[in-house]
């Protein structure tokens, strides 16, 4: 027997009304769709991609790139902002 579980998705106010219009027009309730849309979904991802594969894969791209101080970037990104008077 499968048991179930309790999500909560919190969908901008126009991705509601865009559920809540579709649901009405196939007359199910909003949170039927979205669990009919969630469960074809996780049906079409592919198995076979290793995620863990992947990831070391991105990391043997990414190995000759300088490393990222992401405070300096932060840093250097506010002086623009400030600089363009925006921030």
């Amino acid at each position: 027997m499968n048991e179930s579980k309790t999500i909560t998705i919190k969908l901008s106010a126009e991705d509601f009304e865009r559920l809540e219009t579709e649901a009405k027009r196939l007359n199910v309730p909003p949170d039927a769709l979205a669990s009919i849309m969630l469960q074809f979904s996780l049906a079409k991802i592919n198995p076979s991609i290793d995620a863990l594969a992947a990831l070391w894969s991105l990391q043997e791209l990414t190995k000759d790139l300088p490393p990222i101080d992401a405070v300096e970037l932060v840093r250097a990104g506010r002086e623009e902002l400030e600089q363009r008077g925006i921030f």
